[in-house]
């Protein structure tokens, strides 16, 4: 089976559909994503998404969530959530910062401003890159698994075709 790259979910309150792709599309197909709202495109208006379901569906995206993250015990469902994903954030930008401090002090051999400027440099773009690197350690190595364990897709675009 492909992955779909776009589709279409309908908003109730005005009837009209929304098609959606890329990120996007794979953020509000993942129930573990934590989206609580989407954009109806047709009318404008950001709503719950117990107010959107996907074409063809008579389930609201909120029921869809609930029904497959009730398929996935408590503890996991924290540690490949929100609360998961940001423990990761902040691990890697944490690293990040320390590998920028670390660069700072050793650029202090070469003078104070070096130390100043480059370590300011160091810290900021290995963070970002700490913060990064967190993200896509946890999409992969935590995210994946669950998603392939408890609902046998590979990728979670999948689950808006069955």
């Amino acid at each position: 089976m492909s992955v779909p790259e776009s589709f279409q979910y309908i908003h109730l309150p005005c009837g009209e559909y929304t098609e959606i792709s890329g990120a996007e599309f794979e953020s509000v197909a993942n129930p573990l994503s934590g989206i609580q709202t989407t954009l109806c495109a047709h009318c404008g208006e950001q709503d719950d998404v117990g107010e959107f379901c996907w074409e063809g569906w008579e389930e609201t995206i909120a029921d869809y969530y609930d029904r497959l993250l009730a398929q996935i015990p408590e503890r996991e469902r924290e540690r490949a959530g929100r609360p998961g994903m940001f423990k990761y954030l902040v691990m890697g930008g944490v690293a990040g910062l320390a590998a920028g401090v670390f660069v700072g002090l050793v650029l202090g051999r070469l003078g104070p401003i070096a130390a100043i400027v480059g370590g300011l440099i160091a810290v900021l773009l290995l963070t970002s890159i700490g913060v990064l690197m967190g993200f896509l350690h946890f999409e992969k190595k935590v995210v994946a698994p669950v998603v392939k364990k408890y609902w046998n897709v590979e990728d979670v675009r999948l689950l808006v075709e069955s």
